[in-house]
């Protein structure tokens, strides 16, 4: 008898870790899938506010999809707590990594544009590629140029 209840209460802790993980996956999930979709929106207003049609960026459609995907997701402030107590803080370093990333590209575009070329393709470029592009040569990056210049003709 002992031994069917400590079978059974095995069974019962192995069962409720499992659904566990199942949650902490479809919460690291939603928060991947929101995060996509700010970083898309911002992607997309930047480009519009450099009069660059956004549909020419097809990597922006992953926005949308993931977008649709989280309309049909429950989305409550506790929900949010909840997820990010399962997702917990990234010290990863990915951050860094990624910003790393996007400034080497963003160099990289600098220079093509330098030299007279295209700095980006949209139609094949990657949600990355996408940032790095809007970080460089967006409305922010205009108004530093534009800041910088001025100091070289006071100077």
């Amino acid at each position: 008898m002992a031994r069917d209840f400590a079978r059974r209460l095995a069974r019962a802790e192995i069962a409720a870790h499992a659904l566990g993980e199942v949650d902490a996956q479809a919460g690291r999930r939603r928060c991947s899938l929101r995060a996509l979709v700010v970083v898309c929106d911002i992607v997309r207003e930047r480009l519009v506010a450099m009069s660059i049609d956004p549909e020419l960026a097809v990597a922006l459609r992953r926005g949308e999809e993931a977008a649709a995907e989280t309309a049909g997701m429950p989305d409550t402030r506790e929900l949010r707590a909840s997820e990010a107590a399962v997702t917990g803080p990234n010290f990863s370093g990915a951050g860094d990594r990624m910003y790393t990333e996007i400034a080497r590209i963003a160099d990289r575009m600098t220079e093509r544009f330098g030299r007279g070329e295209e700095p980006i393709n949209l139609g094949n470029a990657s949600l990355v590629e996408l940032l790095a592009f809007v970080s460089a040569f967006g409305p922010i990056a205009q108004v530093d140029v534009a800041i910088e210049e001025m100091r070289r003709d006071d100077g």
